[in-house]
């Protein structure tokens, strides 16, 4: 997310008629790297790269090629028209926000996991077309940086964005994890969640802003409602006389939030905060147990897909926050 300094996002977004078409910086560009990805992947034959004895599945491929297609032509044309309006420039204007005054860093957590789910459902994607793991993987990191790379190309050249650099690297991170687990499996114990609570900014919005209060319009921007999760499975680093006696659904988990948000892009901390009387928004630390969805009993294709989602979400737990005090939350949402 970027940081500016307004309240919500400016009225010339609705006012001003859409752009006429997209730079070749940010939509050409793409089409025709996924078009040599899907190229490319129609002309193996490697064993070790294609899984289905049978080779790629031609058919599922041009689903797979095509629904993306869609999708992305969909969505580009909604924020198109929705929210890439206002003040256009002609150069990149760069970021490097590297101090967290708006956000305390932690929508850099949120670029970094929506990376991880892009990727990980694009390499399965792949999977499904005949793949092997590693190819699937592989290009489900490729076809999920470069989408999130054309969002930051557009954010680029409009003078309320920016192409963030931290944004970007964050990114890049995200959608590098699920090859990372798939080439090395035994890092497959350490994973990353997301959990989230509507915060009073989000729920009280009318009142809070009647009353001249820090308040979040949009629930993308309730940060304050959010918590960021590294979760470790025990039971892979316990040596193996001992990984019978521990329920291989439980792990542990590291929380970080955010508490004292001045809102949603402003700064919420430092001498240029938002809200001069109010003090600084600061992060929170927490220890909780952490619970495997993958580890749910066995059932049909549907089910072990809605499994393999739930992997995203952090379910509620006890809970410990440890920094900037000692609090205990029987269960932690």
């Amino acid at each position: 997310m970027k940081a500016n300094q307004m309240r919500s996002p400016p009225p010339a977004r609705r006012a001003v008629a859409p752009t006429s078409s997209v730079t070749p910086t940010s939509g050409h560009w793409l089409q025709a790297f996924l078009l040599s990805l899907l190229l490319t992947v129609s002309a193996w034959g490697d064993a070790a790269i294609v899984a289905d004895p049978e080779g790629v599945r031609l058919d599922r491929l041009a689903t797979v090629g095509a629904g993306g297609a869609v999708v992305h032509w969909a969505g580009f044309t909604y924020f198109d028209r929705a929210w890439y309006q206002g003040e256009k420039q002609e150069s990149i204007r760069w970021l490097r926000d590297w101090s967290g005054d708006t956000y305390l860093h932690l929508d850099k957590g949120g670029h970094f996991i929506g990376g991880m789910f892009l990727s990980r459902n694009v390499g399965d994607a792949f999977r499904w077309s005949g793949l092997g793991a590693n190819a699937a993987a592989g290009l489900g990191a490729a076809v999920s940086w470069a989408v999130l790379c054309e969002v930051e190309m557009r954010d680029a050249y409009y003078a309320d964005w920016g192409f963030s650099i931290p944004d970007f690297l964050a990114n890049t991170a995200g959608a590098s994890i699920p090859l990372v687990h798939t080439l090395w499996p035994r890092t497959q114990a350490v994973g990353f969640k997301l959990s989230y609570w509507p915060s009073s900014q989000y729920r009280n919005y009318d009142r809070r802003r009647a009353a001249d209060l820090p308040s979040t319009r949009y629930a993308i921007d309730d940060y304050e409602g959010m918590t960021v999760w590294l979760t470790l499975a025990v039971e892979p680093m316990l040596p193996a006389r001992l990984q019978s006696s521990w329920p291989d659904w439980l792990g542990f988990a590291v929380g970080y939030g955010t508490k004292g948000m001045h809102g949603a892009n402003v700064k919420s901390r430092g001498r240029e905060r938002e809200y001069p009387d109010l003090p600084s928004a600061h992060p929170e630390f927490l220890l909780s147990l952490d619970y495997d969805a993958r580890q749910l009993p066995a059932g049909g294709w549907l089910w072990e897909h809605f499994k393999q989602q739930l992997i995203w979400l952090r379910l509620p737990a006890p809970a410990v926050r440890v920094y900037p005090d000692l609090r205990f939350y029987l269960l932690y949402l």
